[in-house]
């Protein structure tokens, strides 16, 4: 049975902007109703938008695709992100008691609160959870200190963080595109939350989203998010290497790279052997050096940062690997080589809860999708009202003409389109300045109790940024009112 709720998540990709709608069915697996996406390499680099205005109309395309294939007029929306920018710092406060004291619920809150309260010069906090805390100074770490006695606590916390400038113009798009945004999250984290295991997290691994124009380093020890950094690197390099080089069309690189990968590596393969190109000769020795020394540097790029995280050599789960360039063939032997392990890396290209697709052809299968998937897959409010068209489609043919049909003008000369869309536009603004009302009344919701607390102010930054901008507006406004 399904969930009446209707998904629906936009991700920001360099190479493509990509919508899906779906819902939850009762098994945790997806059920995907609907899906586009358009070109997006002319408008955002490395996942971060640089033109604006192509951006919005992008949106606005894959959107408008959404309510063509629904028959109905998208409402809300789920943004996932991951640019070059994006990373995480680990943050301390302490807190001391003028006598022994035992740590309370209030402790807890008030250390959360006040490292989120610090400012990143640059940079917004879109993400906050709590790792360990130092009793009394000593070298022992706990998780959650409650109800211990002691004088001093230091809280230690993961903060996600991303160039304000990324948010500000994300929340520009929609805003030109006039879709209203929900909620959004950091795609790997929304990832791990859809492939990784309790044991993956607790035994510790490295996600590696090997994507177009950004490769995603997230490592997982103790059941918790320790590091995180986006590398400005993806395999569309590889294929601009193949184009430049060997002086072809974009689209056919893109297939040799499918095609031929890392075949230096295959042993079965012979190297002498030759492809027209063309109408020349190129032997595929020459296709796999080319492809093999851009992979290599991005891989040892991914390795670095594996080492900088300080968690390399515990990473007993090991590495976990997804985005389209993980299809890449022969890409786990440059891991094993590279990273100096004999555990091959897994390659997951879809949620481990499984996804039902209504068109097969939507379906990639290749990963380069389960970003956008795993956002949806952390949606939990409806963001469409889906036609019923039950009743109609059930009635007999003969009674099929007895259903009443609206007249095509109403008494004031209005059309029937014309009364539909001012109908639609007034119930959109009007939800837009009851959501607008009920963000600015409200802060992000925290529930959680204990010593473990995380938080997602992801709508926050972007809120700061709508009720900023209309300020500015509203005073240019007035300036040019006066004037």
């Amino acid at each position: 049975m399904e969930n009446e709720k209707t998904i629906v998540a936009i991700e920001l990709g360099s190479s493509k902007i990509s919508g899906v709608a779906g819902q939850i069915l009762t098994g945790g697996s997806l059920k995907v109703l609907a899906y586009a996406q358009v070109p997006s390499s002319s408008c955002i680099r490395h996942g971060a938008v640089y033109n604006l205005d192509k951006t919005a109309n992008a949106i606005a395309e894959v959107v408008g695709r959404l309510d063509n294939i629904l028959s109905t007029r998208i409402e809300k929306v789920y943004v996932g992100y991951n640019a070059k920018g994006l990373r995480s710092v680990i943050s301390r406060v302490e807190h001391k008691f003028e006598e022994e004291t035992v740590v309370s619920q209030e402790v807890i809150d008030d250390m959360f609160q006040q490292c989120s309260e610090i400012e990143y010069n640059g940079y917004v906090n879109l993400f906050q959870e709590s790792q360990e805390y130092v009793v009394d100074s000593k070298r022992g770490m706990e998780t959650d200190p409650m109800g211990v006695a002691c004088r001093s606590l230091e809280g230690n916390y993961l903060n996600i963080l991303l160039k304000k400038q990324v948010t500000d113009y994300i929340a520009q798009c929609f805003r030109t595109a006039q879709v209203q945004i929900l909620d959004g999250y950091v795609a790997p984290m929304a990832q791990a939350d859809a492939v990784l295991t309790d044991d993956d997290r607790q035994q510790g691994c490295a996600l590696v989203d090997y994507g177009a124009d950004t490769t995603t380093v997230s490592v997982y020890k103790n059941g918790m998010l320790r590091y995180l950094r986006v590398i400005p690197l993806g395999s569309a390099l590889i294929t601009r290497d193949l184009s430049a080089i060997l002086k072809i069309e974009t689209e056919q690189a893109e297939q040799i790279k499918c095609t031929y990968g890392l075949c230096n590596l295959i042993g079965s393969q012979d190297n002498e052997e030759t492809i027209m190109l063309n109408q020349r000769k190129v032997s595929l020795n020459e296709i796999g050096e080319i492809i093999e020394a851009r992979n290599e540097e991005i891989i040892r790029n991914v390795a670095a940062q594996i080492k900088a995280s300080g968690y390399s050599e515990v990473l007993y789960a090991g590495i976990v690997l997804t985005g389209g360039g993980s299809q890449l063939r022969q890409l786990d032997q440059v891991f094993m080589k590279i990273m100096e392990t004999n555990r091959k890396p897994r390659v997951i290209a879809e949620p481990i809860c499984g996804v039902v697709w209504n068109e097969q052809s939507w379906k990639r299968g290749d990963g380069s999708q389960l970003s956008l998937l795993s956002v949806m897959a952390k949606g939990d409010e409806n963001c469409c009202e889906l036609p019923k068209m039950d009743e109609i489609d059930n009635l007999a043919p003969e009674n099929q003409d007895k259903v009443i049909q609206q007249s095509l003008f109403t008494e004031e000369g209005e059309s029937a389109q014309e009364e539909r869309d001012r109908k639609e536009e007034e119930e959109r603004r009007k939800a837009a300045e009851a959501a607008e009302k009920e963000i600015q009344e409200k802060e992000p919701e925290d529930t959680n109790t204990g010593g473990k607390k995380k938080i997602n102010f992801f709508k926050r930054a972007l809120d700061s940024f709508l009720n900023y901008s209309e300020d500015f507006f509203d005073d240019s406004d007035d300036k040019n009112t006066e004037n």
